[in-house]
């Protein structure tokens, strides 16, 4: 009995620490770093990483394709404001560039909003799916018989 104790011990030392590292991410000055068990990541790692959970890839792949919307946006946001400041020198009408200026920042910044609230999506999930890796755990139990472990699948 003794041996089966500590038989079920041993093995609920070991599958608790299989658990892989959870991805953590902190704002920087030239975007977010993220950090897996206190090592910074690059990009080419963590887009490998969102891989293994195909929720957290498709946050992760749309995140990436809203941050280009929002790029694309914000070199027109530069052009426009460009023109605004040619037509300022020049005693142009500022109306057409001001508007095309305003519109083309707002869009740029909403496009970079949503990929910043898809990338939190996508390490969350992430995250979320390293709990539920191992197929079996065990749990503490008592019945009619006793107090002991059982594994749940």
């Amino acid at each position: 009995m003794k041996k089966l104790v500590a038989a079920f011990l041993f093995l609920g030392m070991c599958t608790s620490g299989l658990k892989a590292q959870e991805i953590t991410s902190f704002p920087g000055m030239w975007g977010e770093a993220f950090y897996q068990d206190k090592k910074k990541l690059t990009w080419k790692e963590i887009d490998a990483i969102m891989k293994e959970s195909q929720v957290a890839e498709m946050h992760w792949q749309k995140s990436k394709k809203q941050a280009l919307g929002g790029l694309l946006f914000g070199a027109a946001n530069f052009g426009s404001t460009v023109w605004l400041i040619s037509n300022l020198d020049k005693n142009e009408p500022l109306t057409a560039p001001l508007i095309t200026a305003a519109g083309t920042g707002l869009i740029g910044a909403i496009f970079f909003h949503a990929s910043s609230k898809n990338k939190r999506t996508a390490i969350l999930e992430y995250n979320d799916a390293l709990d539920k890796r191992t197929s079996y755990r065990l749990v503490p139990t008592s019945n009619q018989n006793g107090i002991g472990l059982a594994l749940k699948f």
